[in-house]
């Protein structure tokens, strides 16, 4: 839909309006959504996507002049079946380890009102600046599904207390509620890329899944998404990348489809998620011509319904926030 058109659809437009003279708060609007919310640029600094299960606790200081630093962290966020997680903590006085005395380490699971399970020693053992330790959430908290409180209190320097506490997320194996089996397609298919993966359904419901493309250098290009009711059994499930988000990177394929992750979403439950295990599957797709994708806009019902709404809050002289991504899903 052209800019002018879409903004003069309620009225009658003079035949020397241009793209120029729509309100700018719909111009910009329409700019921002020229793809769907569901398929977009990737880019480098879009962290949350690239590294989909990453930590991000950073060096606190203990002392006013900052001298003394610690991080209390895991390896992950998300745990899947029996595997084990590296938690450690890390205590420097400048560049170099700092002397600690370890007053406490503790895990206990988490129910939908807070910390109730029983406390599980973490057995942090010292190794220069490091504290670490491997927990196996299979033996220290057997079919666990949820979050799980990790709690450390220390001193640094013959210093005061000080405590700290994170949190990681644990599907045990039997809440597993699909898998990828490893066959994937490619086509193209009305102006856009459609990857499928073969995905076996154990328990039916909501699921969104994420997956990220590169190029055949490793440079981030797009990301899609998938959210939507799943039968259960072996099945096709469709992950498009916009055709128009290809075309404007102007980069030839193959690409490699990545990180492909999922989890099925349980409403109103808490732990309100059930996730896949993570798998390393990567596809390399056809050599497609970047001229073969649409470089059409989006469009939908719902954006032209946010048009409208912006015209009447102009017409009525209502101040218009900032434009939004129509159906923004991160």
């Amino acid at each position: 839909m052209a800019i002018a058109a879409a903004a003069s659809r309620r009225r009658p437009k003079p035949a020397d309006v241009t793209d120029a003279q729509v309100p700018p708060q719909i111009q910009r609007f329409l700019e921002a959504n020229v793809y769907p919310p569901t398929s977009r640029p990737l880019t480098a600094d879009a962290v949350d996507l690239l590294y989909p299960n990453r930590r991000y606790e950073k060096p606190q200081p203990l002392d006013e002049d900052g001298e003394i630093t610690f991080v209390f962290t895991a390896d992950r966020y998300y745990y899947t079946g029996d595997e084990v997680a590296h938690v450690w903590l890390e205590v420097l006085k400048g560049d170099e380890p700092a002397r600690v005395q370890l007053d406490r380490a503790t895990a206990r699971a988490e129910g939908g009102g807070g910390s109730g399970g029983a406390l599980v020693d973490l057995g942090l053992r010292p190794a220069g600046a490091l504290w670490s330790t491997d927990l196996s959430l299979g033996n220290a908290f057997p079919g666990h599904h949820g979050s799980i409180l990790l709690e450390v209190a220390f001193r640094a320097d013959g210093g005061e207390p000080h405590s700290a506490a994170v949190r990681i997320f644990s599907t045990p194996v039997e809440r597993v509620p699909a898998r990828l089996t490893g066959d994937v397609r490619d086509s193209l298919i009305d102006g856009s890329l459609l990857v499928e993966v073969d995905v076996d359904v154990f328990e039916p419901g909501f699921y969104r899944f994420d997956a990220n493309l590169y190029d055949r250098d490793g440079a981030p290009l797009a990301f899609t998404v998938f959210k939507g009711d799943l039968a259960p059994g072996e099945q096709w499930l469709p992950l498009e990348f916009f055709g128009k988000v290809l075309r404007d990177q102007g980069v030839m394929g193959p690409y490699s489809v990545e990180q492909i992750r999922g989890y099925r979403f349980l409403e109103g439950q808490t732990p309100d998620r059930e996730l896949l295990i993570d798998d390393p599957l990567t596809h390399l797709t056809s050599a497609y011509d970047v001229a073969s994708f649409s470089d059409a806009e989006y469009t939908s019902e719902h954006t032209e319904r946010m048009i409208d709404l912006m015209l009447d809050d102009i017409e009525n002289g209502r101040t218009l926030d900032s434009p939004v991504l129509v159906g923004e899903i991160r």
